[in-house]
């Protein structure tokens, strides 16, 4: 009886904490949103600078990975999918690695990723900081509206569902 009871508790402590972190962490959680994105520049493998500052008029979804990060890999796909999908209707995808290009340059070409893609863990991760994660966990997703403000930060991976409803629920179905 009280091994039982006992399982109980610790899955109803478990429970709790989940929803505690999804709601914390969640999307359309972060107090960053509606905020001003800081001016990041991100420099890709043929050495050309992306300014968020310079992308102004357009949706652009920042999405932190790297190749050691399960998650981020099933991610991969489904945001090429999104370039394709939505680029024309003003929507800009960029993908700072927490790597080094040699981990990188494999995977660009394995998922055939068509958006500018960073691979210099230290200036990810200082961008991913200056974006809200602190804790350094992956993925990372920042959405920044036309005007220059967080839209949506999304910390863990997104489904299919996820990623099309948070673009959809912005740039319009």
């Amino acid at each position: 009886m009280r091994q039982t009871l006992l399982v109980l508790l610790l899955a109803l402590c478990a429970g709790s904490a989940g929803y505690l972190a999804y709601r914390l962490l969640g999307p359309g959680s972060s107090p960053l949103i509606g905020q001003p994105a800081p001016n990041l520049v991100f420099v890709d493998a043929q050495q050309r600078e992306h300014r968020l500052e310079a992308m102004r008029g357009q949706w652009v979804l920042i999405n932190f990975w790297a190749s050691w990060c399960a998650p981020c890999m099933d991610e991969l796909p489904l945001l090429v999918e999104a370039q394709a999908r939505y680029a024309a209707r003003g929507l800009r995808i960029l993908g700072p690695a927490l790597d080094d290009a040699a981990a990188v340059a494999p995977i660009v070409q394995r998922f055939r990723l068509n958006y500018p893609v960073m691979a210099d863990f230290a200036a990810a991760d200082q961008a991913m900081q200056a974006l809200g994660n602190t804790r350094g966990a992956l993925p990372y997703t920042v959405l920044v509206d036309p005007e220059g403000r967080i839209a949506e930060v999304v910390l863990g991976g997104l489904s299919r569902a996820a990623l099309e409803t948070l673009i959809t629920s912005h740039l319009g179905a």
